[in-house]
């Protein structure tokens, strides 16, 4: 059995379940005039101006649809999982404080929602959202979330909380790539379609392609984003570096009390790069921008597995095929400084004692690498490993043995470990994108950093 069917299986069975013994409330297209709609946390109510329903959409139904046919019923369990999704990624414990107002309005697909503050009979505020009747799935479901970083935000603040671009767009990206198509579930079965959905391993798996493929995203243009980034084809540029910015953000240490601390603290400061310095610990913006570089560039480098990139991989790799030896100086002349030399050149020369010096190094950084390794390069890495330990007699004490008593034996094993390099090599050159013939690129100086 899937992990799709396992995990959602019971849902859906559920859900259409009920769907069949209460067919009326969960498909009923209008709301009397002057009822209303309230979800299952009771924080929103939902509304409807609709006097008829529109026709069904005759395109395909998709995991995470281009347009949403709203009815009350729907909206009001769409609403409540997306607030269950926010308050779980976030570790949201309290109570919420302000309602949300939704109201469905017979307006045309493209039109844009309108979303406003309003005074609470409590002395607090609450929040009203008018959607169209007819919108995208994508801005529904950041209609849904930016109400609920708002109302959160601003609980207890006089000013209005306004959240920056960046996380209501990395939210909603977090949930949608997590668990969005199940979202939709009551929309496809209101229109009498299906969905075909399998659960991904890798929380950010569509958002990775992009970002593996794309420059840096500065802090400042993540927070005050120009419109060459949030309009046309780079907007799905700026929602993938938002989704990884706020993936971060909560996978730092008690990073979720972190994000609400950032959230409460926006109504208390001019602009939102100081709220955030001060959630996070960043004493100044030079630094805020620096760790966000970093997680970029580390973020780019691995894979979904944690592991580093097949590229980055083979050109570590390259980089530790060569010894530093020391330059013979001539008479007369001044000392030279070491140069670097293949390994195969290396077990030309020299004794025993002197390679082990040098190999020993290179297996541990080998080692290091290979943990670090997807399968395909982990293997030639192995094999790398395999005919230096060969070399030197440590996987096997009768030919350690033959090493230290027998010269002709340490000149065949060497010939031998030569001629494995030499084939290990050519893989290499063609696993390589670019190879680096009679060109030294690299430095011997320890493992690669994490």
């Amino acid at each position: 059995m899937s992990a799709t069917k396992r995990i959602y299986g019971p849902f859906l069975l559920g859900y259409f379940l009920f769907s069949w013994l209460n067919p009326a409330p969960l498909f009923a297209q209008n709301l009397r005039p002057g009822h209303s709609l309230t979800s299952r946390s009771k924080q929103f109510v939902i509304t409807s101006s609709v006097n008829a329903p529109l026709p069904l959409l005759a395109t395909k139904s998709k995991p995470i649809p281009e347009r949403v046919r709203l009815t009350p019923a729907p909206l009001a369990t769409f609403a409540g999982s997306v607030q269950e999704q926010w308050q779980r990624q976030f570790k949201i414990n309290s109570q919420w404080q302000g309602r949300l107002y939704l109201h469905i309005v017979s307006g045309k697909y493209g039109d844009s929602p309108d979303v406003r503050r309003i005074p609470a009979p409590n002395g607090g505020w609450d929040y009203r959202a008018i959607l169209p009747q007819e919108i995208s799935g994508r801005i529904l479901t950041q209609v849904m979330v930016n109400l609920l970083l708002t109302e959160f935000g601003g609980r207890y603040a006089r000013e209005e909380s306004t959240p920056p671009p960046w996380t209501t767009a990395g939210t909603t990206e977090l949930i949608l790539q997590a668990i969005g198509p199940i979202l939709f579930v009551p929309f496809h079965t209101n229109g009498g379609g299906g969905i075909n959905y399998t659960h991904p391993q890798d929380p950010l798996h569509t958002s990775r392609k992009i970002i593996q493929d794309s420059p840096n995203v500065s802090f400042i243009n993540m927070s005050l984003p120009p419109s060459s980034l949030t309009q046309g084809t780079k907007a799905a540029n700026y929602r993938a570096y938002s989704h990884l910015l706020v993936y971060k953000l909560l996978g730092e240490d008690k990073g979720a009390k972190r994000m609400q601390f950032f959230l409460r603290e926006l109504p208390k400061h001019k602009n939102t790069a100081a709220a955030f310095r001060a959630a996070f610990g960043h004493e100044t913006m030079l630094r805020a921008e620096q760790w966000w570089t970093v997680s970029q560039i580390q973020f780019r480098s691995r894979d979904a597995y944690n592991r580093w990139r097949p590229d980055i991989i083979l050109a570590h790799l390259s980089d530790l095929l060569f010894v530093s030896v020391k330059n013979t100086p001539k008479p007369n002349t001044e000392p030279q400084p070491p140069h670097l030399v293949s390994i195969q050149d290396f077990l030309k020369t020299g004794t025993h004692l002197e390679h082990a010096q040098k190999l020993n190094p290179i297996l541990q950084r080998l080692k290091f690498l290979q943990v670090n390794a997807p399968p395909k390069t982990a293997r030639l890495i192995q094999d790398y490993r395999s005919a230096l330990e060969s070399h030197l007699g440590t996987r096997s004490t009768r030919i350690s043995r033959a090493i230290l008593n027998k010269p002709s034996a340490n000149k065949v094993l060497r010939n031998r470990t030569i001629t494995q390099l030499n084939l290990l090599d050519t893989i290499l050159k063609d696993m390589t994108r670019k190879p680096v013939e009679g060109e030294f690129r690299a430095k011997q100086a320890g493992p690669p950093p994490r």
